[in-house]
């Protein structure tokens, strides 16, 4: 009987044991799936975060533009004093030039400013034609080329009364020197042309209120006229 009782309560201390390990095991198991749902939720958490960051990243880029280039402003190209600027063109081969556009007398010559280019315009006239060149002072750059009749009660005589007399006279520099001794201001354009009588420059001459023409004796230099404009 003795034996026995030590046989049935060594079976009761291994179940007891093998229960003990059973509820360990599982408790285990149960702390293993909490750390694990712990870890998923805490990736899911990161994840997220770093989504949103990336999203707001690209949205910043995405929404920045570029700094616009300055536009160049065309008005910057302000009319110069012709006195103080000098041109790859001058005077002289702007007539050699036109003379090979047009047949003629030459009977104007003049150096203007328009569409912010500076151009030398030059007018023929036969007895029945007038011509009118343009060339730019910079290049020799044809502009214009145009050739018209005259009306018939000035053929001939206005090639006559208009044909300038190029020999002997004053430069343009010189003109443009006397024009502003007489009026202190810039030089906007100067042109040099006969009216049935001397040939003449006229310069028209800036100032902070006015334009002046100023009429000089192409020969003599003489100033033969001042008007001017508001």
């Amino acid at each position: 009987m003795r034996k026995i009782s030590i046989i049935l309560l060594g079976l009761i201390l291994l179940i007891g044991a093998a229960g003990c390990s059973s509820k360990e095991a599982e408790n285990g198991n149960n702390a293993g799936l909490q750390t694990s749902n712990q870890g998923s939720t805490n990736n899911g958490t990161d994840t997220g975060t770093d989504t949103s960051t990336d999203t707001e990243n690209n949205t910043n880029t995405s929404t920045s533009a570029p700094t616009p280039a300055k536009e160049t402003n065309p008005a910057a190209q302000a009319s110069a004093d012709l006195q103080k600027t000098t041109f790859k063109v001058t005077p002289q081969e702007a007539l050699d030039l036109a003379a090979t556009k047009g047949k003629g007398d030459v009977t104007k010559l003049e150096l203007e400013l328009e569409n912010q280019v500076y151009a030398y315009k030059v007018e023929m006239m036969t007895d029945t034609q007038k011509t009118k060149v343009g060339i730019r002072a910079d290049d020799k750059s044809i502009l214009e080329n145009k050739s018209e009749p005259l009306d018939k009660s000035k053929v001939k005589i206005d090639r006559e009364q208009s044909k300038i007399d190029l020999t002997g006279i004053i430069d343009e520099k010189k003109a443009m020197e006397i024009a502003t001794q007489k009026v202190n201001g810039n030089v906007a354009e100067w042109k040099i042309e006969r009216k049935n009588g001397p040939t003449y420059y006229e310069v028209d001459v800036h100032t902070a209120s006015k334009e002046h023409e100023i009429k000089i004796d192409a020969k003599t230099g003489k100033i033969l006229s001042l008007g001017e404009d508001d």
